[in-house]
């Protein structure tokens, strides 16, 4: 019996089913080769903390508030609460169990079946031990696929924290940006109202016909018109911003600016490499394909015979006062081995959709890691053309001021009608709505690429546990 215990512990070395292995996948060697802010050099963008670059207290103190409220991010840190749960779970099967027992057993036997019939007492106090013995190593891969599972947990709130984050910071650059086409809007009423006034004196006068009044009536009810939707999608920001923060819609203002808030004149992205390393969901389904993996062994020891050890010992009597007598003493030890014979293909199915479900995460982490590489070519091409444009809007916002200016001066000295005067009006409106957009889209920007990156939080001590748990 020693012997053949001594052979079991030495077989069950082995391990039936794949080694896990990362899947290869080609990066590009620079995002973009033939631009030239692509060849940036310094601290890439996903190194510095996200306070480094967004440097406004009032958006620092909504994204404390999130991180401590938010019922996402809460759920994703319950469901590691869980994960972790299951990894000591699956790792418990590795060791045997052992219960204490206390039994009382009375009998009263048939007349039909024994010649002497009498009732008999049976007490029985001691330890109960099961083991079974990992002979194809399918409890250390399910071991390691739980922990594979936490870990995918772990990253998983990582990116629901980045994700929020990043949310935060755009419904606040929303509701600025709102804010400034209100002002813009309220003051081009205040202008036009005013535009009504002259034009009436102006007819009243006989300097000017009646259909300068309209014009002035028609463009003042469009800057009436105009206010509504940028007073809802303020409503909007403000509602979204409240969601985020785990509270009730409720009013928000912000004392800061848009134009206020600083960007950045360029950032340096770092290598694509580095991005596989970096990105908590591309992580999260790199664990997910691991615990896959390690399933595909455990269905395939299902396919071969399982060994039991159990054992029980302490102390036995007819009499309960007598149950703690040396007398009593025994122990008994079993060792069964049971081989799969027929299950109608079940076991054997059992391991081709496990074989299945591997493929299917192989082919989600490679879909997970083209789409965080287009995800950061996307926003880092959009971050500098988002520059570019916002240039371009300061430029027209400054020739469509003097163009207004200048309009007015020739309408007051009767060389251009009315009507350029309103173009000229309509054109420094617009000019000024699309350089607050074009201000908007600079920070959405910036944001993107920051999240996209993988920016604001630590891989490497996650990367330290995994490491050493698949030693």
């Amino acid at each position: 019996m020693i012997r053949a215990a001594l052979l079991v512990l030495l077989l069950s070395g082995c391990m039936v089913g794949p080694d896990y292995q990362r899947p290869e996948l080609e990066a590009p060697e620079r995002w973009h080769a033939d631009l030239d802010y692509d060849q940036l050099e310094g601290e890439p963008l996903y190194d510095q903390e996200w306070a480094e670059i967004f440097q406004d207290e009032e958006l620092r103190a909504l994204i404390d508030r999130a991180l401590l409220n938010n019922r996402d991010l809460l759920r994703a840190i319950a469901r590691i609460e869980e994960a972790r749960a299951g990894s000591v779970i699956a790792r418990s099967a590795l060791f045997p169990t052992i219960d204490i027992e206390l039994t009382g057993e009375r009998e009263d036997e048939s007349a039909l079946t024994n010649d002497d019939p009498e009732q008999v007492d049976e007490f029985f106090f001691g330890p109960n031990l099961a083991w079974e013995l990992d002979l194809w190593g399918r409890n250390r891969r399910a071991s390691r696929a739980g922990f594979a599972r936490y870990l995918a947990a772990e990253y998983g709130a990582q990116a629901v924290r980045l994700s929020l984050i990043a949310e935060v910071s755009l419904a606040y650059f929303d509701l600025q940006a709102s804010e400034a086409l209100l002002e813009i809007n309220i003051d081009t009423l205040r202008s036009r109202e005013r535009a009504l006034e002259i034009a009436e004196k102006r007819h009243k006068g006989g300097l000017t016909s009646k259909l300068e009044v309209i014009q002035s009536e028609v463009e003042l009810a469009q800057s009436r018109a105009d206010i509504p939707p940028v007073e809802q999608a303020m409503l909007n920001a403000e509602n979204r911003l409240a969601l985020l923060l785990g509270e009730p819609p409720n009013h928000k203002t912000v004392t800061r600016r848009l134009r206020d808030q600083y960007v950045p004149a360029s950032v340096a992205a770092g290598l694509p490499s580095e991005l596989l390393r970096r990105r908590p969901d591309v992580l999260q389904a790199e664990q997910e394909l691991r615990a896959a993996s390690e399933a595909v062994g455990v269905a395939a020891a299902g396919l071969l015979p399982s060994i039991q050890l159990t054992g029980a010992g302490g102390y036995e009597s007819a009499d309960f006062g007598d149950l703690m007598d040396s007398d009593g003493e025994f122990w008994i030890v079993d060792l069964d081995i049971a081989m799969p014979l027929f299950n109608a293909g079940a076991r054997r199915a059992a391991l081709t959709a496990a074989e299945s479900r591997f493929n299917q995460s192989r082919l989600a982490y490679e879909q997970v890691v083209l789409e965080a590489l287009r995800e950061v070519s996307d926003s880092l091409n959009q971050f500098y053309k988002a520059g570019e444009t916002l240039q371009a809007q300061q430029d027209l916002e400054r020739a469509s001021a003097e163009y207004l200016s200048l309009a007015r001066k020739r309408y007051r000295n009767g060389v251009l009608s009315y009507l350029d005067v309103l173009d000229a009006q309509r054109r420094l409106l617009d000019a000024q709505t699309g350089l607050t957009e074009a201000r908007r889209l600079q920070l959405d920007a910036l944001v993107d690429l920051y999240k996209a990156l993988g920016g604001g939080w630590d891989p490497g001590a996650l990367e330290t546990i995994a490491e050493s748990s698949q030693r």
